[in-house]
């Protein structure tokens, strides 16, 4: 799904730290705990800046890669839905031009649609066969209530459906080759975003980056509170909040297939292939198009 995020920028600073509270509380109350040990209770605090400086620049380096590498994941993943798209819309007019008979036509396109909505679910691992009913006819709905990957299944029989219609000569054979590639590029795209899926974030970055994070959190206001008194509770809370929320953009960008907010809106882009090949057949009930959703203080998974 689409998400509209506020234009004004209160708004969004309000959001922003709405939904990251308990952070902004926990820095609030160390660097507050830290001013007044030192300079209330003379309980010795501070240590050297130098060494804090040096874990600064060190933590803005992990930043930078898995921020970097986070958003390559997510780019790719959105590329690779806008070419499902394309071939989508290409299958469409394919199947149209070369088969003749309406209700095999029919037949086909909603394959395909039932074969997007699959592949959505299956990314997300939330698979329903009851939502591919309008799309799918009983006996293969049967079929893949026993499969492991169920978008896989329903090309395997879409490809094996445009080589029957060969055979029949129903299609030529240059026909079927088309048709056949497009199956193949499908393969494709469902495998790249399956590789996304499965590949986990390196370990190390994701372990060695949150170790570095929380540590320069804790130490930060000790080497500020000798040479700020009180100023180092608003600098320290602010400069700590900077990496952190660095850091959680890192973390929510990197899986782009989990139904967050910050994921590729592969609801809306199924819903637009959809409509696109229900009106290429001249379909009668077409669904309209999701419209973006606004974001609220109680939504999940926001920065």
């Amino acid at each position: 799904m689409l998400i509209r995020y506020s234009r004004n920028p209160i708004q969004q600073f309000k959001g922003i730290f709405w939904f990251n509270r308990g952070a902004v509380l926990f820095f609030l109350i160390w660097s507050a705990l830290v001013y007044t040990l030192h300079h209330q209770y003379s309980i010795a605090m501070d240590i050297p800046v130098i060494p804090v400086t040096i874990l600064g620049g060190a933590l803005a380096i992990f930043l930078g890669f898995r921020n970097n590498s986070a958003y390559d994941r997510w780019w790719e993943a959105r590329k690779i839905w806008g070419a499902i798209v394309n071939t989508s819309r290409h299958i469409g007019t394919q199947i149209i031009a070369y088969v003749d008979d309406k209700e095999d036509q029919n037949r086909m396109v909603y394959r395909h649609i039932g074969w997007v909505h699959a592949l959505n679910m299956h990314l997300r691992k939330n698979m329903d066969l009851g939502q591919l009913q309008p799309y799918l006819k009983d006996d293969l709905l049967k079929l893949l209530e026993s499969a492991r990957n169920v978008p896989v299944q329903i090309l395997h029989r879409q490809g094996c459906e445009f080589t029957i219609a060969m055979r029949k000569g129903q299609i030529t054979e240059f026909q079927h080759n088309m048709l056949m590639q497009n199956i193949y590029d499908l393969y494709t795209h469902q495998g790249q975003a399956e590789r996304i899926k499965n590949t986990i974030f390196p370990f190390y970055y994701n372990y060695f980056t949150r170790i570095f994070l929380w540590l320069f959190i804790i130490l930060l206001p000790c080497a500020l509170v000798e040479s700020m008194n009180w100023l180092i509770i608003p600098i320290s809370v602010a400069i700590n909040f900077i990496f952190y929320i660095l850091n959680k953009s890192g973390e929510v960008t990197e899986d782009p297939f989990e139904n967050r907010a910050a994921d590729i809106p592969m609801t809306t882009l199924t819903r637009t292939i959809e409509i696109d090949l229900l009106q290429q057949i001249e379909a009668e009930d077409i669904p309209e198009s999701f419209s973006p959703l606004r974001t609220s203080y109680d939504a999940e998974y926001q920065l």
